[in-house]
């Protein structure tokens, strides 16, 4: 089992390999249909909202696993 500091340093990279990935702040917050100021916020949270690693890992085929970007979340709202 992953420690708290583990989990969140998943986090924060996986965060940070998606916008390499993507190219810029704001064509993540367009692919996932909130501000660029939404977006900011994750990274300086260290990670993705729940909702949007969903629409993440949707959008990206599952090349960006929602289980990676956010491996706190226990109970999915959607189902893959």
């Amino acid at each position: 089992m992953k420690s708290a500091s583990d989990i969140k340093q998943q986090q924060a990279d996986e965060l940070m390999k998606l916008l390499a990935w993507i190219g810029s702040r704001k064509r993540l917050a367009d692919e996932c249909g909130v501000t660029p100021q939404a977006v900011y916020e994750w990274v300086k949270r260290g990670r993705i909202s729940a909702k949007a690693a969903t629409t993440v890992h949707f959008k990206t085929d599952g090349y960006f696993k929602r289980e990676e970007l956010r491996p706190d979340v226990v109970k999915w709202d959607e189902e893959i």
